[in-house]
């Protein structure tokens, strides 16, 4: 599945007048735009999978092998998502900025990258308060104000071989956490680093001005018009497209059998020796 000319024209009409500020950090942001995760992933295959009527939306992957779950109604678990077997599950809040769960999304269309590094290398790099101990649990928490806290741990004391992340932000004086991530079960290396990626990255995402879902984040006008942050969106989906069909490409050369070798033509007989002939 693709994204048709009416979900980009739909984009593109509820965003033609939002003027684009660039918002940092990104982590305060507030959720954006959905379609960020869900343009993305149509473009690289997945398919919409909600029955009609169901104002969720579902989406599964072209192997059938994970979905995600957008649900309007749940504030605690408004994005879900998860492998076919149940063997690994995650959970986004509302106002989990949809950068960071594109992070994880956008790993599952794209496979692991050359040169990734673990989500604690990465976090460490990025200048956070990382410690790893012993048992390979460990706990990071970001520089300045509103901090994430990042915690890996045993989901139980009955299943300690069990692990999940937990991650949230923090206000800065105390109170209830701003948004919090759960992952639970062997999730594949590639999409924590994916996820980790996008959220110690300094660069800031674009949001319309005077959004009020942002939780104190600064917000700067944006070089970009409204014309160009829609164009800069559909270049993001156009080169997901490009890559999940590259990716298919490969996968079915290395899928087809090597082509049979023709036998060897048999070699031309000598002629007879002179004395033969007479």
């Amino acid at each position: 599945m693709t994204i048709s000319p009416a979900q980009r024209a739909s984009y593109a009409n509820d965003h033609h007048t939002k003027i684009p500020f660039a918002t940092a950090p990104r982590h305060l942001a507030g959720p954006g735009d959905p379609r960020h995760v869900t343009h993305a992933l149509l473009a690289g295959g997945w398919s919409l999978t909600s029955a009609p009527g169901d104002p969720r939306t579902v989406l599964t992957g072209t192997d059938q092998a994970h979905q995600l779950v957008l649900d309007p109604f749940s504030n605690d678990s408004c994005w879900r998502l998860h492998s076919a077997d149940w063997s690994w599950d995650a959970s986004f809040d509302r106002m989990v900025p949809v950068e960071i769960i594109a992070g994880v999304t956008d790993r599952l269309v794209d496979g692991p990258r050359r040169g990734d590094i673990g989500p604690w290398e990465r976090m460490a790099q990025a200048g956070w308060a990382v410690e790893r101990r012993p048992d390979k649990t460990g706990e990071a928490l970001s520089p300045g104000p509103y901090p994430v806290r990042a915690e890996l741990r045993p989901i139980s004391e009955e299943e300690p071989d069990r692990c999940v992340w937990r991650i949230e932000a923090l206000p800065e004086y105390g109170g209830p956490r701003i948004w919090h991530i759960w992952i639970s079960g062997p999730v594949p290396e590639h999409l924590l680093s994916g996820l980790v990626e996008q959220l110690v990255s300094p660069a800031p995402v674009l949001r319309r001005m005077f959004d009020l879902t942002h939780y104190g984040a600064r917000q700067i006008p944006s070089p970009l018009s409204p014309e160009q942050a829609v164009e800069a969106h559909f270049d993001r989906v156009d080169a997901t497209q490009q890559r999940a069909r590259a990716r298919r490409r490969t996968r079915l050369k290395t899928a087809l059998p090597a082509p049979a070798t023709p036998p060897a033509a048999p070699a031309p007989a000598s002629p007879a020796p002179a004395a033969a002939r007479r």
